[in-house]
């Protein structure tokens, strides 16, 4: 997602190296210090962006150094202006030093004189007794010898964190040695992080090289991180530790589920015996399309972690032709299509999960779309696929911002505004602010 009140730029990790002249580890290193501007996923491959100004603004204030890099300017520190052949002192040049240095107090000048003797810093040009006019009484620069020394390429040191950040943890490129001290946070390995978050060993170990990733262990941190960069990983979790909890209800919660199925297909249907549904019928009884009503007859168990999240689409009562159990099929869309049984009974508007609130003008991208409509009418992302098609088809609106359109902020990806997203939401069959209605037959 992209904030409304972003900049009208925005950097990858790549391009900020590139313009400051560092490698892509030092920019990683940047991103472990303090206030360095937080990024967000965007554009294929979810590439991690930040607002370009801030990262910018974060440069000047705590860098200023690799920020000079950066400006396209041969005056980059605003250093007074005045002719090129004006006389200055090595006083004047420690306080220009320390500006492009970043510091508040002047250069000693006894550095300068160090830098004098070993050549670093260009020879006066101008000495007492030399015979030029006007004479001088001291050794003496001219304006320009100064400035191009001072706006000179430079190397810097890596700079060390301040007391604060070291009180949270080591940076991302020096992983925390294990320890046995008592009372630390263990550390977490591959394996835990691959289990916790049900994904495959190579995607957690994936993570564990991304940008940003908490290489210390501490597992509050890794969660913060899958939450913010991983939120499908993350929400998944969450409704697997969900449904564990529910598990220990047993068997009397999943009878008193079925009973209230059964009590409301009665409703609908004015009878309580048993009602058979044909393969293209599904559709049609809940107020959608045929085709809908078949693809969930194709939708099988879905396990994480070893536990059940979804359950699969009832089995036929039998084939040739194929036929279900109302009950069961009622049953089914009750649980895992919340927007169409509340449609179907009208008792909506029903939502799974209430919309996340934000700003109308964010934009989302391909996956955030799929992650909040999915949560919102079901309660489990729907596939990145699925609305690629949806948009390819026509069935979405196209995109509100694509890439290189010469919009700002810049995206890399296909992006809706928030606002879109949700009218798709609220105005579909079931979803949204839908009136009662009798299903047809």
């Amino acid at each position: 997602m992209i904030r409304a009140d972003a900049d009208e730029e925005v950097v990858t990790s790549e391009e900020i190296a590139q313009k400051y002249g560092v490698t892509e580890p030092i920019v990683l290193y940047w991103s472990t210090m303090k206030g360095f501007p937080e990024g967000w996923p965007s554009g294929p491959g979810r590439t991690l962006v930040r607002d370009a100004a801030a990262v910018d603004d974060w440069l000047r204030e705590n860098l200023p150094v690799h920020w000079a890099k950066g400006q396209d300017s041969d005056n980059p520190h605003g250093l007074p202006e005045g002719g090129a052949r004006d006389l200055v002192s090595l006083a004047d040049i420690a306080q220009w030093e320390a500006k492009a240095l970043g510091r508040q107090e002047p250069v000693p000048t006894a550095t300068l004189r160090g830098y004098l003797s070993k050549g670093t810093m260009p020879e006066p040009d101008r000495t007492p007794g030399d015979g030029q006019q006007p004479e001088v009484r001291d050794r003496m620069w001219f304006r320009k010898t100064a400035y191009d020394w001072v706006n000179r390429p430079r190397r810097m040191r890596r700079q060390k964190k301040n007391d604060a950040q070291a009180e949270q943890g080591p940076a991302a490129d020096q992983p925390l040695k294990r320890s046995s001290v008592a009372g630390r946070a263990p550390r977490v390995d591959i394996e835990a992080i691959a289990g916790t978050y049900g994904v495959s060993r190579p995607t957690a170990s994936s993570w564990s090289r991304t940008e940003g990733f908490p290489q210390g262990g501490d597992p509050a941190e890794v969660d913060a991180w899958v939450r913010a960069e991983r939120p499908r990983s993350w929400a998944a979790a969450q409704r697997r530790a969900g449904h564990e909890a529910q598990a220990t209800a047993g068997a009397s919660a999943d009878h008193a589920e079925e009973s209230s199925a059964a009590a409301a297909a009665k409703a609908k249907g004015g009878s309580g015996e048993r009602v058979e549904l044909g393969l293209e019928e599904i559709g049609p009884r809940y107020g959608v399309p045929k085709p809908t009503g078949v693809s969930w007859t194709r939708v099988k168990e879905k396990r994480e972690g070893g536990k059940a999240v979804r359950r699969a689409f009832p089995a036929p009562l039998r084939t040739g032709p194929r036929v279900w159990a109302s009950d069961e099929v009622d049953a089914w869309v009750k649980e895992f299509r919340p927007h169409v049984w509340a449609a179907y009974t009208g008792s909506g508007p029903v939502l799974a999960n209430p919309l996340p609130e934000g700003d109308p003008q964010d934009l989302l991208d391909v996956d955030d779309f799929a992650e909040v409509w999915g949560m919102a009418t079901r309660g489990e992302p729907v596939a990145r696929e699925t609305i690629n098609a949806y948009h390819n088809r026509g069935q979405i609106p196209f995109a509100d911002r694509t890439p290189d359109d010469g919009k700002t902020p810049r995206v890399l990806e296909y992006h809706w505004y928030r606002k879109t997203v949700y009218d798709v939401i609220t105005s579909r069959r079931g979803p949204g602010n839908f009136e009662p209605r009798t299903p047809r037959a």
